[in-house]
């Protein structure tokens, strides 16, 4: 009977050979997060094919009507291009934001067209944004210009970073017991007291707060994922 216990405990204990080693983790994980980057792009682009200009750039997701005013050589080789609105001092409302892909297309060109170039934007001001390409494109610039928005390099940027800190051992902050826990490298432990909860952001709208008070003060879990994937929603089911 004894024994039979001990079967059992040692069943539902986790073997230290199915367990990732935080070096495995990163590995896996950087490669993975250049194929999302990518097929985030080539879902950009195919979604751009298949709307109206008007639409596009009421969502913000393309300025139309630019022109390029300046040319000049930038870091590790790359060209700025600065475009500035034809239609007034300043830029209509957008959603670009720096390091956001980009594509480069004549303003009135079919929605389907080949791009005449793809970059990052380096900067951005009221009256002109700036835009790093690998290359200057070699025709079109002197005529009226449209960018289009791809992908928001700031998410994949911070995930790489992550995974550089990780893989150098670098664990600071009030997470970094947690991620000797998630690696198998200590036993998860639970708070004999209970901890105020102080939001490290002000800003949490009223359902935000609402969801946190659901659970136990003694209860802390890691939910990761992008924007509007219905994370909260999901966990109170």
């Amino acid at each position: 009977m004894e024994k039979g216990k001990s079967s059992s405990k040692n069943k539902n204990k986790p073997t230290s050979s199915s367990a990732i080693t935080l070096e495995q983790f990163v590995s896996t994980m950087a490669p993975l997060i250049d194929l999302e980057k990518d097929a985030e792009i080539s879902v950009s682009m195919n979604s751009a094919e298949t709307r109206s200009l008007d639409s596009a750039q009421k969502k913000g997701s393309t300025i139309l009507n630019l022109k390029c005013v300046d040319i000049q050589t930038g870091l590790m080789g790359k060209m700025l291009l600065e475009f500035q609105s034809n239609k007034g001092d300043i830029l209509p409302p957008h959603k670009f934001g720096t390091h956001d892909v980009v594509v480069l297309k004549p303003n009135k060109a079919d929605l389907g067209c080949s791009a005449l170039g793809q970059g990052v934007v380096y900067r951005l001001k009221d009256s002109s944004i700036t835009v790093a390409f690998d290359d200057v494109p070699e025709e079109g610039l002197n005529n009226p210009l449209r960018l289009e928005k791809l992908a928001n390099e700031v998410t994949y940027r911070r995930m790489k970073d992550t995974l550089i800190q990780l893989s150098k051992g670098v664990l600071k902050g009030p997470a970094s017991d947690l991620v000797r826990v998630l690696f198998g490298e200590r036993p998860p432990t639970m708070s004999k007291k209970d901890v105020s909860f102080t939001p490290l952001n002000r800003n949490l709208d009223h359902s935000q707060m609402q969801f946190r008070r659901h659970f136990h003060p003694r209860m802390y879990f890691c939910c990761m994922g992008l924007l509007e994937l219905g994370k909260r929603q999901q966990l109170l089911r």
